[in-house]
């Protein structure tokens, strides 16, 4: 198969997103009481993935219609503290997201070889994007950290689109964007099977699972090629 558009999953594909995390919640329990429990930071992890899951999935829905993505974002965001936290205010929720975000620009590690791979791409002539659920602003900074933004056609995130990875709308503005007519030369590479390779079967693109913590696919989700290392890469590409 002939490809010339390469689109990456950021957090947990090209940046290791576990840590980033733990890292802006201990800031964030630090902050709010003082000391930091291991246990909790954990907790959080774990809550995070579950209600990105549910999001993706359409189990955690809009309140009502918002008026721009920039409310929607906030609330989304602000909303998942509510919901770990409890006892919080909306108000709080947000100055609180404000902080982890923050946060999450401040200790960015990169996956192994990440940006080897992404400027061997480069030089293979390929167009290399970025396609992430993650904030757009979050999401240029790490970028520039690991140093592979100047490698980069084009980043897209679920806020810009208003919809999330694997919903068919995210890559339809997607395409729009990048004036594409056309899937058959993408391929899309990403960690997690219900939405990075969800996602691009639904929108004919063709997959590559980054199955970077070696676990059995139990599910129906089949990508076209899987690979446990970034590197790996240059074997298929």
């Amino acid at each position: 198969m002939f490809y010339k558009k390469i689109l990456f999953d950021l957090n947990n594909t090209l940046i290791d997103d576990d840590e980033n995390r733990k890292y802006a919640i201990k800031k964030v329990i630090k902050n709010m009481r003082g000391n930091v429990n291991k246990k909790e930071v954990e907790d959080f992890i774990k809550f995070d993935n579950k209600y990105w899951k549910g999001r993706a999935e359409g189990k955690i829905k809009d309140p009502y219609k918002f008026k721009t993505i920039e409310e929607k974002t906030e609330w989304v965001r602000a909303e998942r503290f509510i919901r770990f936290f409890g006892n919080i205010s909306y108000e709080e929720a947000v100055k609180i997201n404000d902080s982890y975000i923050k946060d999450l620009n401040k200790n960015v590690i990169q996956i192994k070889n990440a940006e080897e791979v992404v400027k061997y791409l480069l030089k293979k002539n390929y167009e290399i994007y970025i396609i992430t659920n993650g904030p757009t602003i979050p999401a240029k900074s790490k970028l520039e950290k690991i140093n592979v933004n100047k490698y980069i056609k084009t980043l897209y995130t679920a806020e810009e689109a208003g919809f999330m990875k694997p919903h068919k709308e995210f890559f339809d503005k997607f395409f729009k964007k990048i004036d594409a007519k056309a899937t058959n030369d993408m391929l899309i590479i990403g960690d997690e099977l219900e939405k990075d390779i969800l996602g691009g079967i639904k929108s004919n693109i063709d997959t590559c699972w980054f199955n970077i913590k070696n676990e059995e696919n139990k599910t129906e989700i089949k990508p076209d090629m899987e690979i446990k290392k970034l590197i790996d890469l240059k074997n298929i590409l």
